[in-house]
């Protein structure tokens, strides 16, 4: 058997029609940033990464113009954003009715619960709601769970 390379998840990556508001709001959520730059040759004025509360995942955040590798069409300022593979991220919490609220207050969207869901056999009991942040981007908030299958 060989070693296990792969560790985990480390970010995903959002272009933001308003990349300030998008720090903005995830730091009002709890997300710290803990590096920014500049890639002139890729395109990148400003690239911010955010780390969450945890400290075992990360947002990177981008510009509209920023020439990175996506899937889809890039959207511009006024445009639908194309759908591609990506349908939503999703943050863990402690308390799905907060994290409603502040996520709200922050200045996302509200489109979807919280509700509570069965999912599979075994069963196993979610709560989630589900969010529209600055960017366009699809955010489920997930309270808290355990799969059979975890570690």
């Amino acid at each position: 058997m060989s070693e296990q390379v792969f560790t985990g998840f480390h970010h995903f990556a959002i272009r933001s029609p308003d990349l300030q508001r998008s720090v903005s709001f995830y730091e009002k959520i709890g997300f710290r940033k803990v590096h920014e730059w500049t890639l002139r040759d890729y395109g990148i004025d400003r690239a911010v990464m955010m780390q969450a509360p945890d400290g075992k995942s990360w947002i990177e955040l981008f510009d509209l113009q920023a020439g990175i590798p996506m899937q889809g069409v890039g959207a511009q300022n006024g445009q639908e954003v194309s759908t591609g593979a990506l349908a939503h991220l999703c943050l863990s919490v402690t308390d799905l009715d907060q994290a409603c609220d502040r996520i709200v207050d922050a200045g996302a969207r509200h489109l979807n619960g919280p509700e509570a869901l069965t999912l599979g056999q075994p069963e196993v009991r979610v709560r989630n709601a589900i969010f529209e942040g600055p960017a366009g981007e699809v955010i489920e908030l997930l309270q808290t769970v355990r799969f059979p299958g975890d570690r």
